[in-house]
């Protein structure tokens, strides 16, 4: 009996864990083509070396960002932790490219093209018995890697899944992806911990 009680306060406790956001990549068309060298110029915090890379890199402290701007008026922003934070990067981005000289660009075609979310289940997993269940979908080879590599059904979504409990999600485009595929994960856990 104890150990049914064990299992299922186990199972309650995993069910409540939610994945959270480290990373959120996002993409903004500007719309013209740009000066990388002039703006690098008149902005601060802005690094462009066109032998080493050819985007212009500007880092914001607050929010705590980094945007790689292109010639072709591309702009990839990163760093942010939620939607929010990013609509307001590539906001304040904008403003610093406008403030070089180019009042009238605009901000087009915002996108999320990657979240990273990271959760720990706070338990062992067993790896192997994922691997066997869900063989077509996992690459496990403990000697290369110390994780399971899953991936999830018709997606390019990534989970890797370690031992001690910890799970990596990489390639989600949405938040409600990002919620679906970890409730996929959480039973697989569960299923294959023997918990349920």
């Amino acid at each position: 009996k104890k150990t049914i009680l064990k299992k299922s306060e186990e199972s309650k406790s995993i069910l409540n864990i939610k994945p959270k956001v480290t990373n959120m990549v996002c993409t903004v068309d500007l719309d013209c083509v740009l000066d990388l060298r002039k703006i690098a110029l008149k902005t601060k915090n802005s690094e462009y070396n066109p032998k080493r890379f050819h985007a212009l890199i500007i880092r914001l402290r607050n929010p705590k960002t980094t945007a790689m701007i292109f010639k072709s008026g591309k702009l990839v922003c990163t760093g942010a932790k939620d939607e929010q934070t990013s609509r307001q990067a590539v906001k304040k981005f904008v403003q610093l490219i406008k403030n070089s000289g180019y009042s009238g660009i605009k901000m087009k075609h915002y996108s999320i093209r990657n979240l990273v979310a990271v959760c720990n289940f706070n338990l062992p997993i067993r790896l192997e018995s994922i691997n066997f269940t869900y063989r077509e979908s996992c690459m496990y080879e403990p000697e290369v890697f110390p994780g399971l590599i899953f991936r999830p059904g018709n997606t390019k979504v990534v989970a890797m899944i370690f031992m001690t409990g910890r799970v990596v999600l990489t390639g989600l485009k949405s938040i409600q992806e990002m919620e679906r595929i970890h409730n996929n994960l959480t039973y697989m856990i569960l299923n294959t911990n023997n918990l349920i």
